[in-house]
């Protein structure tokens, strides 16, 4: 079964899958690099990156910057596009595992190419036995994931990123009109990221008559909520639009990040949003990979 990646979506690796030798974006002559984001910040990762996404995030910095997507050629411009077999991409992560035991599928966005990635979870973990985490916008369901995947990375997307007109006046490739009808119409949906969340839990360990106590986790299975911030008024969306209309989910599973994939653009976008993350007792993750090796892909 294949799966569409970005040109060179198994990274950081130093063998391809006809065994020559690659040199990583990293720099390194060895494979991996580190979870730049969220709860598993600094672990040693290698990623798989899908092609195509539902959605044309476009934000608008406090200095009235704009930022997409920091990976724009797997959302906004996906033009290199190569189709893998879920076999191989096992047998090249396998080739370049070495003692890295987590692998993070991101995009783009995963979840658009249902089957094939659940096939593609399925066998790492079968094969490699690795954690899984996927990295998705939490739109789309899809059930038989739960089965393979350690980790739902869901970064939710609050109003601040919706593309529109004035937006596009800043873009050297405007935002086309379908993408910014479909994009205010289903980047929130509640129903999707509820199951996620219960597929996280372990409903029979329920301590719902003791005050203070919350459902517990099976083990190795965890999920996070990461939204972008842009601006103060973003924790009162969080709280009003998704937290109080979500079960199971306690602040640590509630991750703030600053907008911004150039490091220009996120010394000014930081301080924001670790203010916001203290006041409300939630996580702040840094964008790690960009303060390693700058707006590089593959790293």
């Amino acid at each position: 079964m294949k799966i569409n990646l970005v040109r060179n979506g198994i990274f950081p690796i130093t063998r391809s899958i006809s065994g020559q030798e690659v040199s990583p974006a990293t720099g390194y002559d060895f494979p991996g690099t580190l979870q730049g984001e969220g709860k598993l910040l600094g672990i040693p990762v290698l990623f798989i990156r899908t092609s195509g996404c539902n959605l044309r995030c476009t934000w608008t910095t406090p200095q009235d910057e704009v930022s997409i997507c920091d990976t724009p050629y797997a959302s906004h411009y996906p033009d290199e596009v190569e189709a893998w077999e879920t076999a191989d991409i096992v047998s090249t992560v396998k080739a370049n595992l070495g003692q890295i035991r987590h692998i993070v599928i991101s995009g783009g966005e995963p979840t658009i190419q249902p089957e094939p990635l659940t096939e593609l979870a399925r066998q790492l973990k079968h094969v490699l036995d690795v954690h899984i985490t996927i990295e998705t916008n939490g739109i789309l369901f899809v059930p038989r994931l739960i089965n393979y995947v350690d980790l739902f990375s869901i970064s939710p997307k609050l109003k601040s990123s919706e593309p529109g007109t004035a937006k596009n006046k800043k873009l050297d490739v405007p935002v086309g009109e379908n993408y910014i009808r479909d994009h205010m119409k289903f980047r929130r949906n509640l129903d999707t990221l509820q199951k996620y969340i219960n597929a996280c839990m372990n409903l029979s360990s329920y301590y719902g008559e003791l005050p203070g106590k919350d459902p517990v986790r099976r083990p190795g299975k965890d999920f996070q909520l990461k939204f972008v911030i842009t601006r103060e008024e973003d924790v009162d969306e969080i709280k009003r639009d998704f937290l109080e209309k979500l079960s199971f989910v306690n602040n640590d599973d509630v991750v703030l990040m600053p907008v911004g994939g150039t490091p220009e653009l996120l010394e000014k976008t930081t301080d924001l949003a670790v203010r916001l993350a203290i006041r409300n007792g939630y996580r702040f993750t840094p964008r790690l990979q960009i303060n390693l090796y700058g707006n590089t892909a593959g790293t």
